[in-house]
C-alpha cells in the first residue's frame, strides 16, 4: 500500500470512528460498522489499531496535546515574554502592567488564544460529544473529559502555572483566581463545542452569530475586571472590600 492511501485509510478509520462513537455510542460501536463506514476491511483496522480502545485513545491524546500547544503558545508569547520585558508583573490577585497600552495588548492576545481555542475545539467537537458521554459512565474512558481539564490543575501539577510562576517568582496561584481558572478551564469551551449544533438548531442563529455570541460573554468578563493598566485576577463578592 502506497504510503499516501496508507494514510487515507487510517485517516477514514479515526474519522468514521469518532462519528459512529458520536452517534451510537462508543460501546454500541462495532469494528465491524467502523470498517464498512470507513470503506475499509477490519484487519485494516487492526493493522493500525488493536481495537476501538486504541482508536479513542489516540484521538484523545492527539487533542490533548493540540490544546496544550494552543495554550502554551499564548502563554509563552502573552504572559511570558511580557514578564521578561518588563511589561507585567504579576501580584497578588492581580496582573499590573507598565502602562494600559500593554494591558491592551494582552487582552488582545488573549482574545486570539480564545478564538484559537474555541475554532480548534468546534473543529473536534464530535469527540468532544464522546467524552462527555463516556464522563458519565464506569468506563476506560470515564476520565478523558477530565484529563482535557487538566490545564486548570494547581501550580505544581499544571505546566501553565508552573512555567508562569517560574518567570515571576512572586506569582502565588489561589483558589479565588477567577480570571485564571476562566483563562485555563476548557469546560465552558468544552460544553459550547460538544452542543453547538443543537444550540445552533434552537437558538435558529448562523453558526458564526452563535459562535460571536459566545466570545462576546467572554469578551464582557474580560472588560469588567480590566481597570486601567490593571487586570483583577478574581471576581469581587458583595463582602469583598478595598
Amino acid at each position: 500500500m502506497k504510503s499516501n492511501d496508507a494514510n487515507d485509510a487510517r485517516e477514514r478509520i479515526i474519522d468514521a470512528s469518532i462519528e459512529l462513537f458520536s452517534k451510537r455510542g462508543f460501546h454500541a460501536t462495532t469494528t465491524s460498522e467502523i470498517a464498512e463506514a470507513a470503506g475499509v476491511t477490519k484487519g485494516l483496522i487492526y493493522y493500525y489499531f488493536k481495537s476501538k480502545e486504541e482508536i479513542l485513545s489516540h484521538v484523545v491524546n492527539s487533542l490533548l496535546e493540540d490544546a496544550t500547544s494552543i495554550t502554551m503558545d499564548f502563554v509563552q508569547e502573552g504572559i511570558i515574554q511580557m514578564i521578561k520585558d518588563g511589561e507585567l508583573d504579576i501580584e497578588y490577585e492581580r496582573m499590573k502592567f507598565s502602562n494600559e497600552e500593554s494591558a491592551i495588548v494582552f487582552v488582545n492576545r488573549l482574545l486570539e488564544y480564545y478564538e484559537r481555542i474555541l475554532d480548534y475545539l468546534l473543529e473536534n467537537r464530535l469527540l468532544l460529544r464522546v467524552l462527555m458521554f463516556e464522563s458519565l459512565k464506569d468506563s476506560k474512558h470515564h476520565n478523558d473529559l477530565f484529563r482535557l481539564l487538566d490545564l486548570s490543575r494547581d501550580v505544581d501539577s499544571n505546566p501553565i502555572l508552573k512555567l508562569i510562576s517560574e518567570a515571576d517568582h512572586d506569582f502565588t496561584y489561589s483558589l479565588d483566581m477567577e480570571l485564571f481558572k476562566f483563562f485555563f478551564s476548557v469546560m465552558p469551551l468544552v460544553t459550547f463545542a460538544a452542543y453547538y449544533d443543537d444550540l445552533k438548531e434552537r437558538s435558529m442563529m448562523s453558526g458564526d452569530e452563535l459562535r460571536n455570541s459566545f466570545l462576546q460573554s467572554f469578551r464582557e468578563v474580560l472588560s469588567s475586571l480590566k481597570s486601567g493598566n490593571e487586570i483583577s485576577l478574581k471576581t469581587k463578592r458583595s463582602n469583598d472590600t478595598g
